[in-house]
């Protein structure tokens, strides 16, 4: 079964690293994201930084969010844990190999049944058909499958020496990192560390995927350095309530960014709260989007927009009164809450916000509204 998400032994050359002169000329949603940049929102937390990719115009191999990643990968010097659903992306695996041969400890899991761990030649810089798990298993680095379960192993998550986490919706892979529209969160605060910590030990040492799973969020509400968040894995913490509660929490505004929208609880609550008057506007990836919330949404006069990028429009958000950001792997569905693997990250900084705003309204810029729904019809 091959993965609507997106479907690489030899070592696999190298991508380019873009140069300065380039990283200068980001487009400027990306730039405000970058660390150190003039143009981070005040009140930023500094534990915390977060990217987004650049698929417009698609296929910029020199100009993708990996390069945030890959040197952290490369100063790894004790572990490195990873868990990605889709993983063919030639940089990453790359430095996962050379980290291996300096004696860093490298551990995978994988969805090897429904993911996507081949990168196809035409868009590999060798010119051939590249498979992730030959490379790995060459390199001596182990591999747990997840795709075992009733659900989708779905997190996407990196842990470097038990000191740096990136999570968000970035599969490891050509397409999320040069077509599709993603972002990618990097956190170096210990106690959400070690909740990511927790559950990869799940995945990986204890072999418990899907509704199997035992292992949630060991602290799901904390406060870091003045900044609420919120932490959350499906499917033992019941995520979907979470999240229909703090719509139904919302005082002014929603804004949304969906791959998959079909958990009518949410899409109600969203329903109710625009009939509230409050404002509430959204983008849902255009596939399948005629069978999952969008028509009602629509009909209900919120402006769900189909996005308009000819790839894949792969967000997870859902922004609230201009100051809480939700955001993860999690994707808007029932199998999301009750089978698959899964993380959310509830932030309420109004600096996060912004960057997410920027990212919304360009994905919103783009999008396209709905015609030809019949709401006679709609659920």
């Amino acid at each position: 079964m091959r993965s609507a998400e997106s479907r690489a032994g030899r070592r696999w050359p190298g991508m380019v690293i873009a140069p300065l002169a380039l990283i200068v000329v980001i487009l400027p949603w990306l730039v405000s994201c970058t660390p150190g940049s003039t143009e981070l929102p005040a009140g930023m937390p500094s534990w915390l930084s977060v990217y987004f990719s650049d698929p417009n115009p698609p296929d910029q191999v020199n100009n993708g969010i990996d390069r945030f990643v890959t040197p952290v990968l490369k100063d790894a010097k004790k572990t490195i844990d990873v868990t990605s659903f889709d993983l063919n992306l030639p940089s990453v695996v790359n430095a996962l190999v050379d980290a291996k041969k300096r004696g860093v400890a490298v551990r995978m899991v994988v969805d090897e049944e429904n993911g996507t761990q081949t990168l196809k030649a035409s868009d590999s810089p060798s010119g051939e058909e590249e498979d992730t798990l030959k490379t790995f298993a060459d390199a001596g680095i182990p591999v747990v499958d997840g795709g075992r379960s009733n659900g989708l192993m779905h997190n996407k998550m990196i842990i470097v020496d038990g000191a740096t986490l990136f999570m968000g919706s970035w599969n490891m892979s050509y397409n999320d990192t040069f077509r599709n529209d993603n972002n990618l969160l990097k956190v170096t605060d210990k106690t959400l560390i070690a909740n990511y910590q927790a559950k990869f030990n799940e995945l990986f040492v204890d072999k418990r995927f899907g509704t199997k799973a035992k292992v949630g969020a060991q602290t799901q509400q904390l406060t870091i350095d003045g900044t609420p968040v919120a932490n959350y894995f499906s499917p033992v913490d019941n995520v979907i309530d979470k999240l229909v509660a703090r719509v139904n929490g919302a005082r002014h505004s929603i804004k949304f960014m969906a791959f998959t929208y079909t958990q009518k609880d949410l899409a109600n609550a969203m329903i109710a709260r625009s009939r509230a008057g409050l404002e509430v506007e959204g983008v849902i990836e255009n596939r399948g989007a005629s069978q999952g919330a969008a028509p009602s949404l629509y009909c209900a006069n919120i402006p769900a927009k189909l996005d308009g990028n000819k790839y894949t429009m792969h967000h997870k958000v859902i922004i609230i009164d201009d100051q809480t950001v939700v955001t993860g792997s999690f994707n808007f569905t029932q199998s999301a809450d009750d089978a698959n693997d899964d993380n959310v990250l509830i932030i309420d900084s109004p600096a996060v916000a912004t960057l997410y705003s920027q990212e919304f309204d360009k994905v919103y810029g783009m999008a396209k509204d709905q015609s030809g729904v019949d709401c006679s019809k709609a659920a």
